[in-house]
């Protein structure tokens, strides 16, 4: 895919918040959440806004920088806890970018994983500057032709015309999986901003709710690749893959519409997508596995302290697994209602008929390792 460019445009994600009752307490764990958020994209605290108000019934609401968007305190989950919401539309995903050189997309999808979020909107874009292959009047065509096959059971619905700037909208708003072909061209101009391209025709998809999980999941899972600079994902081939899969164009015929799939792929389409074969979008009831996404996101980071504390002991295995026992022995001594419900999560998701720990049983634990490090402490 020649002189075309690939991107991430959207995030949202929302996950439980975990506080004692009062405002106070309410106001404490929004702040707590706000700090690591800014830590995180490297902020200082003045380039922090909190709004009046916040929206989408959440309670409250910060601008970090200019264009990423936390909210809290808002509507309950499955599992009656209160909700937060991080929101990065374009401008915020290319502000993550300017934020963070130092790490990837990849980073910060694991980095938000680790609070075991659900993703509730993941828009991946491909910008063609060329239409060397396709056109979007080719593409026009083919749709009032009915030639092609696609996951949306609905008709397209189209907007504007070719020579004022069209747009083609496959799915809607309440759709898992959307997709958008437009005349980016066009709108920029309409919207008075610089153009530096001849031709730009974008090839938006989004996905929502439990297909946006599926998507995200699937990326990290079977597409990274630390060498590609920005995502460390393989992204232009998976959106291109997602592409194909969400809609297939087909060359001329005289084949009822319900039969589309007989007909061979139109060659301009083929070329354009490359040389992939038509696969599936990843089914939206593919479930994540938090304790997977946050192993790999914390492992490679906890293996460089794990080898400190090594080479720090003289390779004595005691003292290294007495310094590892203390460490546990000081998270279970102060561990927060939010840490126990993680820990069960984890343990819920490697144990075969696993019954969540109690507060007897983290007791339990504190005695158990504390025996632990009293045998490892002793001198014989």
């Amino acid at each position: 895919m020649s002189n075309k460019n690939v991107i991430i445009d959207y995030l949202s994600a929302t996950a439980g918040m975990v506080y004692e009752g009062n405002d106070c307490c309410e106001r404490t764990c929004v702040f707590e959440y706000v700090e690591i958020f800014r830590k995180f994209f490297k902020l200082e605290h003045y380039q922090i806004e909190e709004c009046r108000y916040g929206i989408n019934n959440f309670k409250y609401q910060y601008i970090l920088s200019n264009y990423i968007i936390l909210r809290f305190a808002g509507p309950s989950n499955e599992f009656m806890q209160q909700t937060w919401q991080i929101e990065l539309k374009g401008e915020g995903c290319r502000e993550f970018e300017r934020l963070r050189p130092d790490i990837t997309w990849c980073d910060f999808l694991n980095f938000l994983l680790g609070f075991n979020v659900n993703f509730k909107r993941f828009d991946l874009t491909i910008d063609d500057f060329e239409g060397k292959q396709i056109k979007l009047s080719h593409i026009f065509e083919k749709t009032k032709k009915r030639q092609y096959t696609s996951v949306f059971k609905s008709k397209p619905t189209y907007h504007g015309i070719l020579e004022d700037g069209l747009t083609i909208d496959f799915g809607s708003r309440t759709s898992m999986t959307e997709l958008c072909i437009y005349d980016k061209k066009k709108q920029q101009e309409y919207l008075g901003k610089p153009v530096e391209h001849d031709y730009w025709v974008r090839y938006e998809l989004r996905f929502r709710q439990n297909k946006a999980d599926a998507i995200v999941m699937d990326l990290l899972m079977n597409y990274e690749n630390k060498d590609v600079p920005i995502y460390g994902l393989n992204l232009q081939e998976y959106a291109t893959k997602a592409l194909y899969a969400t809609i297939d164009f087909k060359e001329d015929n005289n084949y009822d519409v319900h039969d589309q799939s007989k007909v061979p792929t139109d060659p301009q389409w083929k070329a354009f997508v490359g040389d992939i074969e038509r696969g599936k979008l990843p089914s939206p009831d593919l479930k994540k596995s938090t304790y997977e996404s946050a192993y790999r996101y914390i492992m490679p980071k906890a293996k460089n302290i794990l080898l400190t504390w090594l080479v720090q002991c003289n390779y004595d295995k005691n003292l290294f697994l007495l310094r590892i026992i203390t460490e546990l022995e000081r998270l279970v001594l102060d561990l927060s209602i939010k840490q126990s419900q993680r820990i069960n999560q984890y343990l819920s998701e490697t144990m075969l008929d696993f019954k969540p720990l109690t507060n007897e049983d983290f007791d339990i634990m504190r005695k158990k390792l504390y025996e632990i490090d009293e045998d490892l402490s002793l001198p014989f």
